[in-house]
């Protein structure tokens, strides 16, 4: 298990965030706490439906599916997600 530094963007409200996650989390897991921090630093509802929010990785060119884990598909320190 590894430490992987995440940028994420959320081009909903125009806004960059950094978050850290293990590499063995599922992209599902990562997307659910990023969703929670982020609502929680806006203190807003920033995703009204969490489950239709998509990840994309700006790097790989693609959409990530909530099973994956990170470190499986090949997402490393210092890449860069959306959300949408």
């Amino acid at each position: 298990m590894s430490k992987i530094f995440l940028e994420t963007k959320v081009p909903g409200i125009a806004k960059t965030y950094e978050f850290s996650a293990d590499s063995v989390m599922t992209v599902g897991t990562v997307k659910k706490a990023m969703i929670e921090q982020i609502s929680a630093v806006e203190n807003m509802t920033v995703f009204p439906d969490p489950d239709r929010v998509l990840v994309c990785s700006i790097d790989m060119q693609g959409l990530l599916q909530d099973c994956e884990t990170l470190g499986n598909i090949g997402v490393k320190s210092g890449g860069k997600i959306m959300l949408i």
